[in-house]
């Protein structure tokens, strides 16, 4: 909390000049000017006043410097117990972040409400705020149990447009400090075999938030659309529809209607159809990119979680670009053939210049990349035809 300090005014020093007796001389009752006091002087300028502190002082203006200063946690700001006005949710199929669990929240300004899109395009109210959270289980066999946190990051929307802002942990966890130029996290765990493991976690500086969030030049929110939240989640130990539950807490401007009749994405670790589940993996990890407007537009390949052409979702479409990315292969997918399919072949890559996701992983993804494998094994009918000349690799 910021405290201010009052002062009083100064006070205004006046001074008094006595006259002198009359003196002799010169016409009756009138004496001569040489007889006469001196004019007394003028008196002092007073000082001037000091300045009043404003009563009301204008509010610091975001973004902060520490997490603690916008108030989102009450208690323990490591407890994460989100305050009055601050709305916890959860997406089905979250990016893929080295296995860091992520707590996600929403703040939007007091009497303001979101106008819900059918899919995607939700509109929000100037001055809303999208939290997220990352931590690590320093025991993965006991995913609930202890953790570190790692940073969160900020998400706030202002006259033009989202902005990005970033806040890593210190290793007490008792507070989040704004960073730009990101930052690496080296911590000591237990893996899922019960061995001890080493953990280096990347925190992506400011501008890399964009490669993910930028489309069509324009900074954009992913999590937040109606498939993502249409989910079943606990509340006071029951399941509720998280949408319907939203609704509740007052967040959207018109009724939403059964949740039934909404587009949904299933978990994808889930018992859901393969098909659903590989595409939901899809849209959580690769569709922010390839999509219209996204940094991997240009490519041709498009997974929304909504697109089923197989074209543009890849099926014996032939690389935008070769080289060292293509693994040698010629198809971003060749049905029956994970093995032959470029997709396969990035996801698994540690290298830089090949992996996917660009960011910020640095592990690939055991499960999705099972589930994807699955996938394209599934697909009939099996293969592509003859490969095309593919060009030499840089």
């Amino acid at each position: 909390m910021i405290r201010f300090q009052s002062s009083l005014s100064a006070a205004v020093v006046a001074a008094s000049l006595a006259l002198g007796a009359p003196g002799c001389g010169g016409d009756e009752g009138t004496p001569p000017a040489s007889a006469l006091p001196p004019d007394p002087p003028d008196p002092p300028d007073p000082p001037d006043e000091p300045d009043l502190p404003d009563p009301d002082p204008p509010a610091k203006a975001m973004p902060y410097d520490t997490l603690s200063e916008y108030g989102f946690f009450e208690g323990a700001l490591a407890d994460l117990k989100p305050a009055a006005g601050v709305v916890p949710y959860t997406v089905a199929a979250p990016l893929w972040a080295d296995h860091a669990g992520k707590g996600r929240f929403l703040v939007l300004p007091e009497g303001e409400k979101i106008a819900v899109g059918e899919v995607e395009d939700w509109q929000f109210p100037l001055g809303t705020i999208v939290i997220k959270t990352f931590f690590l289980s320093l025991d993965r066999r006991e995913p609930e149990g202890a953790a570190r946190i790692l940073e969160t990051r900020l998400l706030i929307l202002g006259d033009k447009g989202w902005k990005p802002h970033t806040y890593v942990w210190n290793e007490e966890q008792t507070e989040a400090t704004r960073t730009i130029a990101g930052t690496r996290i080296e911590l000591d765990t237990i893996d899922a075999s019960g061995s001890p493991a080493h953990a280096q976690y990347l925190v992506p500086n400011t501008n890399q938030c964009n490669s993910c969030h930028e489309r069509d030049d324009r900074t954009e929110v992913l999590g937040l659309i109606t498939p993502q939240l249409n989910r079943d989640i606990m509340v006071d130990g029951a399941p509720r529809n998280q949408l319907a539950w939203l609704e509740e807490q007052g967040l959207f401007r018109e009724p939403l209607g059964a949740p039934e009749a909404l587009p949904s994405f299933p978990d994808p670790a889930g018992d859901a159809p393969l098909d659903a589940r590989a595409r939901a993996y899809l849209h959580g990890n690769c569709s922010h990119c390839h999509r219209p407007g996204g940094g991997g537009g240009v490519s041709g390949l498009v997974l929304l979680g909504w697109e089923t052409e197989p074209s543009r979702n890849g099926v014996c479409k032939v690389a935008a670009a070769a080289g060292a990315g293509t693994g040698g292969n010629a198809y971003d997918i060749v049905p029956g053939a994970p093995d032959e399919s470029i997709m396969v072949f990035r996801m698994g890559s540690t290298d830089p210049e090949i992996k996917m996701p660009e960011l910020s992983n640095r592990l690939p993804d055991a499960d999705g990349i099972a589930l994807i494998r699955a996938w394209i094994t599934g697909m009939e009918p099996k293969g592509c035809g003859d490969a095309p000349d593919q060009p030499a690799s840089p």
